[in-house]
């Protein structure tokens, strides 16, 4: 998944679209989160936790590509 989180973040960058690339992080975030609750449950989370993490980095290094002038901006 994170080639295809790769292009999104790549896309959104292009058209400084800050809000939405804050709203997938904390999508994820919050994913991340409530997979942490059932780890040691019969679901096996640890791929979905690093494939997570994984994105995350992927939409931080789209968010720092930003610059100050994208702040808040969206299309």
């Amino acid at each position: 998944m994170t080639k295809a989180i790769e292009n999104i973040v790549a896309n959104y960058v292009s058209l400084k679209n800050r809000v939405a690339l804050q709203e997938m992080r904390e999508h994820r975030q919050r994913l991340l989160h409530e997979s942490r609750l059932h780890r040691g449950s019969w679901v096996s989370v640890d791929k979905l936790s690093d494939v997570l993490q994984q994105d995350i980095s992927v939409i931080d290094a789209g968010l720092s590509g930003l610059g100050e002038d994208a702040a808040g901006s969206h299309s």
